[in-house]
């Protein structure tokens, strides 16, 4: 166990189970610190949250930004406003250093990874987590045999425990059933035979499978949404050849429009919003993928046609730009906080000399921020202005004369 583990596990009384989670959260809202606001896509995606909250049918969203636009922080200002929203699950995903893995189920599993199975029943008595997975429709009984064991392992179910004495009460079978359900161990027949399953998760449409029945119990736990929030979605494209590009298409095409050719109802199940960032790139590649297709047919077209929102991300303004630089200009790097005040005032011509020299893009204007900071301080000067500044980024290779 390293050291934040530890701390986490003592000072929170965390289960090893639930301190990864724990740990992304408290990174996402320190994260969300840096926040500016963004008044017209902030609107637009509170809309689609209170649309995921009624859980009325699914949806995709695309945020679109180049390097340095704001798309991560974005998606955890949609998680964050999600999370108000008792009804909602929301989790978000970053495929950045994925391993190379079968196209498509890497992505569900990735989603299995990322929901908190000791969360989602904290709070509920064994009755109440037997009877939502009881509801599940029999075809999708490995599923069930799964979840089963994930929150009851060898136990029996018929008696009411409290959540801590359930988590005790938890077995190794409990332990191997989450994994199972992760992709991170490959069972062997006497395994299977205690997890109660036959198929190992080696096709996407097994893997879907699972994903309905999960949707069913969260749609069974009083969710009526599960929330993706989607960051270097693209990089899956790098991890296959180009003919195999097409296998994350369809299987987004096919998650909307979950749960046709799944033995389950519609309104049986919690509905899915993907917030999908991506790069400017990473569009212009899906339109090329569609121009591909044109001839041969493919799914790219028809997963166009099911994007719902499509947002780009532009560069600040002024005033927001102004705002970033307060708060690069009071954040302590050396203490990890932001101070009341600013560590060294600033003139507005330093704004205006900022702003053009960054164009507004908000990772440029925190990083030059940072570099005649430090210089600031180290030479004492009691203002920045755009006299320093420019001699500063200058010398750091930054500026060009």
């Amino acid at each position: 166990m390293n050291t934040d583990d530890k701390f986490l596990r003592e000072t929170y009384k965390l289960e090893q189970t639930v301190i990864k989670a724990f740990s992304d959260k408290v990174a996402r809202q320190k994260q969300l610190e840096w926040w500016i606001n963004r008044e017209d896509e902030l609107k637009a995606w509170v809309d689609i949250i209170e649309k995921a909250a009624s859980g009325y049918t699914n949806h995709i969203a695309l945020i679109i930004g180049s390097y340095g636009r704001g798309k991560t922080l974005s998606l955890f200002k949609i998680v964050d406003e999600a999370e108000k929203h008792d009804k909602i699950y929301p989790i978000f995903l970053t495929f950045k250093g994925e391993e190379k893995s079968k196209p498509g189920i890497d992505f569900i599993l990735r989603v299995f990874k990322n929901i908190n199975f000791d969360k989602l029943g904290e709070s509920k008595t064994n009755e109440e987590l037997k009877t939502a997975i009881e509801r599940i429709p029999n075809s999708l009984e490995e599923a069930k045999n799964i979840l089963y064991r994930i929150y009851f392992g060898k136990t029996s179910p018929n008696h009411t425990l409290l959540f801590s004495d359930r988590v005790q009460a938890k077995s190794e079978i409990s332990k191997l059933a989450l994994y199972y359900l992760r992709g991170e161990i490959k069972p062997n027949a006497s395994q299977m035979k205690n997890l109660g399953i036959i198929r190992k998760l080696d096709s996407i449409d097994i893997v879907k499978e699972y994903l309905a029945a999960i949707l069913c119990f969260l749609k069974n736990l009083g969710y009526n949404s599960l929330l993706l929030a989607i960051d270097e979605f693209e990089h899956l494209f790098s991890l296959v050849t180009k003919s195999q590009q097409s296998i994350y298409i369809a299987l987004l095409r096919s998650l909307y429009d979950l749960p046709v050719g799944i033995e389950i109802e519609q309104e049986n199940i919690a509905k899915m919003f993907f917030f999908i960032a991506m790069s400017e790139e990473g569009w212009a590649g899906m339109q090329e993928m569609e121009k591909r297709e044109s001839k041969i047919g493919g799914p790219t077209v028809p997963l166009r046609e099911r994007i719902d929102s499509k947002i780009i991300l532009g560069t600040f303004n002024k005033d927001q730009t102004r705002e970033l630089i307060e708060k690069r200009l009071r954040y302590n790097r050396t203490k990890e906080v932001f101070e009341d005040d600013l560590l060294i005032p600033f003139t507005e011509d330093f704004v205006d000399f900022i702003y053009e020299e960054t164009s507004g893009v908000p990772r440029y204007i925190t990083v030059r921020c940072g570099k005649v900071l430090d210089a600031g301080r180290a030479e004492r000067v009691p203002k920045l202005d755009s006299k320093f500044a420019k001699r500063v980024l200058e010398e750091s290779g930054f500026f060009q004369k």
